[in-house]
């Protein structure tokens, strides 16, 4: 489900994240104006409910969304990072396979573009769609790349072609990284936590407002726009490779040849 949310145009999933928000407010607001009244209590008597209840779960819905989004932001580090590390080990393999005799220069470096193509094409789709790193699509690029490794090794001289060897071995670490990076994120023990304290908050203003009605309705909704803001950010930048502001395999198709 939130796959769709990652997709959606910023304004929209804004827009979703609020009408999710403000059902949930309201239906709120309807259970505890009719518990009220089944209870045989006044509605316009303040309930026997310490307003320090607000503050205990607000402080834990902030700490629990500074921890999510202090790993939000290292996922995306080392996503940036991994991507630029392997764009960089094939342009400098390109670059050292000059040394190669003519015949397996020319097959490693058919060998990269297509592994480039396949990055571009196959895996950066993927990806967008957090296919799992079991899924056999990824095996396309995978086969190029070990295809490469394997061309260089068998070289009777391989001692002389280490610089090179070791550049095709760092793409292959750097994709590793990538791919775990891909499917990196906030679990679902995260979002039913935040989800749980941000529902009890909106639960204890509702509830400690009760006696006035309007003061209920704009405190209520108040949070529920800070609160949505705080789910937008979190959705907007969850994963590194999906989404309006996802990474992009500019650095790949740079060199791919025009």
């Amino acid at each position: 489900m939130f796959i769709l949310f990652h997709q959606m145009p910023l304004a929209a999933m804004f827009l979703a994240v609020l009408a999710l928000s403000l059902a949930v407010c309201w239906l709120l607001i309807g259970l505890v104006r009719v518990g009220i009244s089944r209870f045989g209590r006044r509605i316009d008597q303040p309930l026997p409910i310490r307003d320090s209840i607000i503050n205990a779960c607000g402080a834990l819905f902030a700490l629990i969304v500074a921890f999510s989004a202090a790993g939000i932001w290292n996922d995306a580090v080392s996503a940036r990072t991994a991507v630029q590390r392997e764009a960089d080990a094939v342009e400098t393999a390109l670059t050292l396979s000059v040394v190669l005799p003519e015949g397996t220069r020319s097959e490693l470096t058919a060998g990269l573009q297509a592994y480039l193509r396949d990055v571009v094409g196959v895996d950066w789709p993927a990806m967008a769609k957090s296919t799992p790193l079991s899924d056999a699509v990824f095996e396309q690029s995978e086969k190029q790349l070990l295809g490469a490794i394997h061309l260089v090794s068998r070289l009777n001289t391989a001692a002389a072609y280490t610089p090179l060897l070791s550049q095709l071995l760092e793409i292959r670490h750097a994709r590793l990284a990538r791919l775990t990076a891909s499917v990196a994120g906030i679990t679902w023990a995260q979002w039913f936590a935040m989800w749980l304290i941000s529902t009890t908050t909106l639960l204890a203003i509702i509830v400690c407002n009760s006696h006035a009605f309007r003061m209920q309705i704009v405190a209520a909704h108040l949070y529920v726009l800070v609160v949505s803001a705080a789910y937008f950010v979190i959705l907007a930048h969850d994963r590194p490779f999906i989404g309006r502001i996802s990474i992009q395999p500019t650095a790949f198709q740079q060199l791919m040849p025009r």
